[in-house]
């Protein structure tokens, strides 16, 4: 029964106390989502450039994302350990259908004739892609951060079996101890979460669109 009541305890210095698991879900989230931006970008702009290789890393991506993710993390102990990169590797793995299917998408839907002009100015590749279609496109593409990202907050949930203690951690105690309270406690923590996420990026995702509207206006 203490260890219930430290559980729900919302003091910072306690490691099992609510603030500091949904600090340590936002900072699992966060890394898994960097790290997926970092390599699904250059991806992406690889395809735009040579849409052959869409197909292979596509069917690639989708493979591994069909991987069950306890299966993966367990297949992962031996060689990281109950650490954080058990969970964030899988997480960074599975984002990247979304991610890259997403900004390859974001990508041809732009106008080809601003890419022209931009091409008329005399713009390199990387320029065009950096100043004329990554802009244009970002809309898009946090369209698919979006969900990218509440489907990495749902999986990381699963991190409280692998030594990584958020809000995961209530759902798992809850289960283990048949104490009910504690696992809802975590299933509503985890969807604000996830709401709040997703609440938060398409405001991000109108504010992007509305600028472009403005720009086109003028």
């Amino acid at each position: 029964m203490q260890f219930l009541l430290q559980s729900y305890n919302w003091d910072p210095s306690n490691s099992y106390s609510i603030p500091n698991l949904l600090l340590q879900h936002l900072i699992t989230t966060g890394i898994s989502m960097g790290i997926g931006l970092v390599i699904a970008f250059p991806v992406a702009l690889l395809i735009a450039r040579y849409p052959r290789l869409y197909t292979p890393i596509i069917t690639t991506s989708s493979v591994i994302y069909t991987l069950p993710s306890l299966a993966f993390m367990a297949f992962l102990i031996p060689y990281t350990g109950l650490s954080l990169p058990t969970v964030v590797i899988p997480l960074v793995l599975y984002a990247q259908i979304v991610l890259i299917r997403n900004i390859v998408a974001a990508i041809r839907a732009v106008d080809p004739t601003l890419v022209e002009v931009g091409r008329a100015m005399g713009m390199n590749w990387y320029q065009l892609q950096t100043r004329v279609v990554l802009p244009l496109a970002l809309p898009i593409i946090v369209a698919g951060i979006r969900v990218a990202t509440v489907t990495t907050i749902g999986i990381a949930t699963i991190g409280g079996l692998f030594g990584v203690y958020n809000l995961g951690f209530l759902i798992t105690q809850g289960f283990n101890l048949a104490y009910p309270a504690e696992t809802l406690a975590g299933v509503i923590l985890t969807a604000a979460l996830a709401i709040v996420a997703d609440l938060s990026l398409l405001g991000v995702q109108r504010l992007l669109s509305r600028g472009q509207q403005l720009v086109a206006a003028v």
